[in-house]
């Protein structure tokens, strides 16, 4: 009936270990049910699990157990237990320990007495039990094998007893068990590995992508980089925050998947044609044509010089003519160069400049096309209207790239969150125009890491990188426009890590002294 009791028992615990194989995502849990069972089925007073190390070269202790010293089943402490080496300083396998000599030979194995055997060396035994009041006698150890007979560590038990408390020898019918349970945690382990193999696969293929959208840019090449730390620095704010978020807690999962969406905001600009994305000057394409603009003054001005010398001519008028196209030239240079705005008047002079002509030996020459008076005329920035369009396309391209990738579920709102950076609560954002109840704080967290970075990059051709006042009233402003989240800038501002971030990224100069009290004054109702 005892007997009967007991294989119920190993049968429950075998059960619930094969459960876990499924269902435990942590490995070391996973193991301490496996030892736990291990020393249950065999009344061994002590066991531990190695683990092969990276470079293989060592069984790294991750769990150890021994009841009579009361070590209670837990994680090795490294100091105190250090890694078994393999292999000696010649690179020859070393079996002096019993567990390197299962890990070698790949065979489970059992002895009587450890003291008292030929199989492997004992003195590590002796000397651990001489400066540990114990006596080692009994010993099993199993292998960890993969589906392809790869060493992944060791499983080893000592002191094997029966009912009355004797240690007795292990049997077969214990390496039999054992090594069933060691297949088990092999197969976890496998499983683990293979499970973190692919994770970082993907998360070093999208670094990856991301740093070849960087790099095809000659200006915005750290861009990305930093929306994914801030965006990670920030989740981590929200994540410790006890005044604005008290309830919002994201999981390991979660965190990931806004690091992730952080390096993948932009992938959609893969798409984007380079000489519109670094469109550094109004009149440029695929190079700047201003260049072009100056030859034609150049050519008008030496047709004018030319006819000053016909003794017909007007040479007064050819001389207003000359320092007109003088002044035209300084003003086009000036205007190609994009600002954060342009006059009226300023508008007007370029419109005067497209309507001036030159007529000479029956020809008439121009200054600028009407393509080029177009791009002249961009009030802010240096992109048409068609080319801010296709800039804003990459949110979308974003959002259809990702989705047509197959995630792990945990990872499965990364189009969501990486897609909607341009998407505001009010709803005139892009590419979707999304209103507040839908864009989850994820998406939020993204839009003010990219706007902020947008905001204070300094390397950006066609502006400066702003101070953290001009930054910090600018997002004042589009809170109170109901543009982004308030309660956001809020914990940005209260954390700091607006000035952690400045200090890591920006320039000395852009540090200013901002009065938060006035920024704040913007959003909030007095």
């Amino acid at each position: 009936m005892e007997s009967k009791k007991k294989l119920l028992k190993h049968l429950h615990d075998f059960t619930k270990i094969g459960i876990a194989l499924s269902v435990e995502k942590d490995i070391n849990k996973f193991f301490k049910l496996v030892l736990n069972a291990a020393m249950k089925f065999s009344n061994s007073d002590g066991g531990t699990i190695y683990t092969l190390s990276e470079d293989e070269r060592y069984l790294d202790f991750t769990l150890i157990c021994t009841i009579s010293k009361k070590l209670e089943l837990g994680m090795a402490d490294t100091a105190k237990w250090p890694s078994v080496s393999l292999f000696d300083e010649s690179g020859n396998r070393k079996y002096k320990n019993f567990a390197t000599y299962v890990a070698h030979t790949k065979k489970a194995c059992c002895v009587k007495d450890a003291y008292n055997q030929d199989i492997f060396d004992n003195s590590g035994t002796i000397k651990y039990d001489k400066n540990n009041n114990y006596r080692s006698e009994s010993m099993a150890a199993i292998p960890m094998l993969d589906h392809e007979n790869e060493l992944l560590g060791v499983i080893q038990l000592i002191n094997a007893t029966d009912s009355n408390g004797n240690i007795i020898e292990y049997s077969d019918e214990h390496l039999s068990s054992l090594t069933s349970l060691a297949s088990l945690a092999a197969i976890a382990l496998t499983n683990r590995k293979l499970i973190n193999g692919l994770e970082n696969l993907l998360l070093h293929f999208i670094k990856s992508i991301a740093g070849a959208i960087e790099r095809k840019s000659k200006y915005t090449g750290g861009h990305i980089n930093r929306v994914a730390f801030l965006s990670e620095e920030f989740a981590k704010v929200i994540q410790n925050d006890e005044k604005y978020y008290p309830k919002t807690h994201f999981s390991d999962n979660e965190m990931q998947e806004i690091s992730i969406a952080g390096w993948m905001h932009d992938v959609g600009k893969i798409t984007t044609p380079i000489h519109i994305r670094d469109k550094a000057q109004k009149l440029e394409t695929i190079f700047d044509r201003i260049e072009l603009v100056m030859t034609r003054f150049d050519l008008i001005e030496a047709l004018i010089k030319n006819d000053m010398t016909d003794s017909n001519s007007d040479k007064e008028k050819l001389k207003m003519l000359l320092s007109k196209l003088e002044n035209d030239r300084e003003f086009i240079i000036n205007s190609n160069a994009g600002g954060e705005f342009m006059t009226e008047n300023a508008l007007q002079k370029i419109e005067e400049i497209s309507q001036f002509s030159y007529s000479t030996n029956h020809k008439t020459y121009h200054l600028i096309t009407e393509n080029e008076k177009e791009n002249l005329s961009i009030k802010r920035g240096t992109l048409l209207p068609k080319e801010m369009e296709k800039i804003r396309e990459h949110a979308l391209e974003t959002h259809e790239m990702l989705s047509e990738l197959t995630y792990p579920k945990k990872f499965k709102n990364v189009p969501l969150y990486a897609s909607s950076h341009h998407e505001k609560l009010n709803g005139k954002g892009y590419p979707f125009g999304k209103t507040a109840d839908e864009l989850p704080i994820q998406s939020r967290i993204l839009s003010i890491a990219d706007l902020y970075e947008a905001l204070t990059a300094y390397d950006r051709p066609y502006k400066k990188g702003k101070t953290l006042t001009e930054t910090l009233k600018i997002m004042a402003f589009m809170v109170k426009d109901g543009e982004i989240d308030g309660k956001l800038l809020d914990l940005f501002i209260d954390s700091e890590l607006y000035l952690q971030y400045a200090k890591k990224y920006l320039k000395h100069e852009q540090l200013d002294n901002v009065n938060l009290k006035n920024i704040k004054a913007i959003y909030h109702k007095q």
